[in-house]
């Protein structure tokens, strides 16, 4: 894995967590900072996309699609992408 994939994983990752974070907070606490979710939500946005970018090289097929869909599953799961490996 490059550097620049593994780079925009991470950031991919750290954004997933801080969105959920507030979103969780927006949704239960009512003088939570709403723009506060929205930046949070456009940056977990970029930083998806970058891995989509990254991962798919381009190829916007159905299968390559499906793939990144079932390789983004198991970076939020930790759990290996096929189940043999």
């Amino acid at each position: 894995m490059s550097d620049e994939f593994s780079e925009a994983c991470d950031a991919l990752i750290v954004a997933e967590r801080n969105f959920d974070r507030l979103d969780a907070t927006v949704r239960t606490d009512s003088s939570s900072d709403v723009c506060k979710w929205f930046d949070a939500l456009e940056e977990r946005y970029l930083a998806e996309k970058r891995v989509w970018q990254l991962f798919t090289a381009g190829e916007r097929s159905r299968r390559m699609g499906m793939l990144y869909l079932r390789f983004r599953e198991s970076l939020f799961t930790g759990l290996p992408l096929r189940a043999d490996a």
